[in-house]
């Protein structure tokens, strides 16, 4: 199976579809994801509130 890129589960997030983003951060990885995910997130100049919102969105719906 092919890991989803960045791109795609920012845009799930953007999109509200927080259980699509669970999983496609389970699929990429979950120990590389949110070091990944907070340097797309710099590169690209977005709110820091996108991190955050990711963060606890995964950890409430996981139930880590």
């Amino acid at each position: 199976m092919e890991r989803p890129d960045i791109e795609t589960i920012h845009e799930s997030l953007v999109n509200g579809q927080r259980r699509q983003m669970v999983n496609q951060i389970n699929e990429y990885g979950l120990y590389d994801f949110f070091a990944h995910y907070l340097d797309y997130i710099n590169k690209i100049g977005a709110n820091i509130g996108f991190f955050t919102d990711c963060v606890v969105s995964y950890h409430r719906i996981s139930n880590r």
